[in-house]
């Protein structure tokens, strides 16, 4: 919906003046920018000056609500229009101005890259009708028709600029404008600077971990029994830092973008630290470590999504065992600040440099020094921290009296005052033990399991993995291989990779299903990409169950018990 502000004639050079008044008006009581102030007077006197020189003047209307092509985004609109010859082959106009790059241009081409939204009606001998939009900033209220009376009650009570004024104010607002573009180059170049940093460093912690792969391997093919288990083991842990990599990539992606979505519960705090923990245990055995934990004496509750808030202690107490390079003691106390619950996790490591402690959460960044280049991670971690505590209302600060002096991180979240249920609580009792865990694996149903991937060395270690535990498997490594294996072997599980090379396993899915009516088969998604819309394609095209690879075995294993 919009709302109709006010309207002005542009009928001479001199209404320019007023053109150009009114727009930096308005720019200025719905909060645009310097930039975008500028931007928005540059557009509308451009194509206000068109009607004057092409259609002898026109009629100039201001407009606010949302924008056409931007959900729940508000705008400014200004919308000229003139009753003029109209233009001759408009959609070359505009693709030609489109296609425009680096040029600054007037009139239309100019126009159309400086707005954010940008219309243009027209047809020979009935006129032209140019719609320029500019984007309220992020977080402006929803306007109501209250305020929006209030504005427009401001507006009409300001006095019109002479040209001299007019003048003189342009030529502020062009310095601020040039002052704006500076600092945005700046930031741009900064910007640019960690983004190659932090190419060199991916290339580099990629690489560690590939290169002890790739020897672990060449060994291995030399080695005795035992020195093929430690072999093992070496690649074991260098594939999970190389998975953790990619999930932190992954995280950061999303959270920038806004497509993470949280599924809150009410949880007690300690089962959200401990779990933490116990995701950091590995990295905390490997490094000597202990973790020391001082919760108060009532229990506390938080509404978070519990998976993502296990992940912020996780990352908080991988960093600390991570940067003390001499076995220690990590200490996490809670306490109970009424409306609030702080976590502090305090280590005494390689601690942060009072420069770099101001840009400790931001994305890619890297301190130039530290306990070797080995350990230095990408630096997007703590930018996952950060979010995600936003995103459950709380914040997070760092703290560290300098190098050498070890770190602190105080997380913030806002208590929950409300029952936890019980059947969220781990009953321990009810949990099987050891071996009535084999018991139940041991005696789950053999499976006649169909493997879809193009990645033969993938493909045939998941079907050699899954028969050792019983199951009976057939590999095809395309569509089409699929479904011919699929007539003469009545796979009762199919796992299939979406991203197949003769036709996608959507359509496999699909195929597999309508041919396994007489004998139903559960459908098993394999993918690189993991996104909501990917899970969502695959749940349509009749899939069941839905990995993002590298799978787990002992996850798929788990969900072939159930079945």
């Amino acid at each position: 919906m919009r709302h109709r502000i006010l309207a002005t004639p542009v009928s001479s050079n001199l209404s320019l003046v007023a053109v150009r008044d009114r727009s930096r008006q308005i720019g200025e009581l719905f909060g645009l920018d310097n930039l975008q102030r500028t931007r928005f007077i540059t557009a509308v006197s451009e194509i206000a000056r068109n009607a004057v020189q092409f259609a002898g003047g026109g009629m100039l209307t201001f407009f606010v609500g949302d924008a056409t092509d931007a959900g729940d985004t508000q705008c400014v609109v200004a919308q000229i229009s003139d009753k003029g010859p109209g233009i001759a082959h408009l959609d070359v106009v505009l693709l030609e101005s489109s296609h425009r790059h680096g040029a600054t241009g007037v009139g239309i081409p100019g126009s159309q890259r400086m707005a954010d939204g940008f219309f243009v009606q027209s047809a020979p001998g009935q006129g032209t009708t140019v719609t320029i939009e500019m984007f309220l900033p992020r977080g402006t209220p929803r306007l109501s028709l209250r305020a929006l009376g209030e504005l427009v009650d401001q507006l009409t009570q300001r006095k019109p600029q002479s040209p001299v004024e007019e003048l003189e104010k342009q030529n502020r607002e062009m310095l601020l404008a040039l002052e704006e573009l500076r600092r945005k180059r700046a930031e741009l170049e900064e910007a640019d600077i960690r983004k190659n940093e932090f190419l060199a460093m991916l290339a580099h912690e990629l690489r560690n971990p590939l290169a002890a792969i790739s020897l672990s391997l060449e060994l291995a093919a030399h080695a005795d029994e035992s020195r093929s288990r430690e072999t093992f083991a070496v690649i074991g842990r260098q594939t999970a830092q190389l998975s953790r990599m990619v999930e932190d990539l992954l995280d950061v992606s999303r959270l920038t973008r806004g497509k993470v979505e949280l599924q809150t519960e009410v949880v007690r705090i300690d089962t959200l630290i401990d779990g933490g923990v116990e995701m950091a245990a590995a990295e905390i055995r490997r490094r000597g470590h202990s973790v020391r934990i001082a919760y108060p004496p009532e229990p506390l509750s938080v509404r978070v999504d519990v998976a993502r808030l296990k992940q912020v202690f996780n990352n908080i107490v991988h960093n600390a065992a991570r940067y003390t390079s001499q076995p220690d003691t990590i200490d996490i106390t809670v306490t109970n600040a009424g409306s609030e619950v702080v976590v502090a996790i305090a280590d005494r490591g390689i601690g942060i440099d009072p420069i770099m402690l101001p840009r400790v959460f931001d994305l890619f960044a890297q301190a130039t020094g530290g306990i070797g280049r080995q350990d230095a991670g990408l630096g997007i971690g703590l930018t996952v921290v950060q979010r995600l505590v936003k995103d459950h209302g709380g914040s997070v600060q760092a703290y560290s009296d300098g190098v050498g002096k070890g770190a602190r991180i105080v997380v913030t979240l806002p208590v929950a005052h409300e029952e936890i249920a019980f059947d969220d609580l781990d009953v321990v009792d009810e949990m099987p033990d050891a071996t009535e865990a084999i018991e139940l694996t041991e005696a789950s149903v053999p499976q006649k399991i169909l493997v879809v991937d193009d990645n033969r060395d993938s493909a045939d270690a998941l079907a050699a993995l899954l028969d050792m535990h019983g199951h009976e498997c057939r590999v095809a490594y395309d569509g089409s291989s699929a479904l011919k294996l699929a007539e003469t072997f009545a796979a009762t599980i199919g796992i299939v990779d979406l991203g197949l090379p003769d036709m996608p396993g959507f359509d496999v899915a699909r195929a597999l299903l309508a041919r396994a009516e007489s004998a139903p088969c559960t459908l098993i998604a394999l993918s690189g990409y993991s996104t909501a819309t990917f899970r969502t394609d695959a749940a349509e095209a009749g899939f069941s169950h839905f990995f993002a690879k590298p799978v787990a075995i002992e996850e798929l294993l788990g969900y072939l018990e159930k079945r």
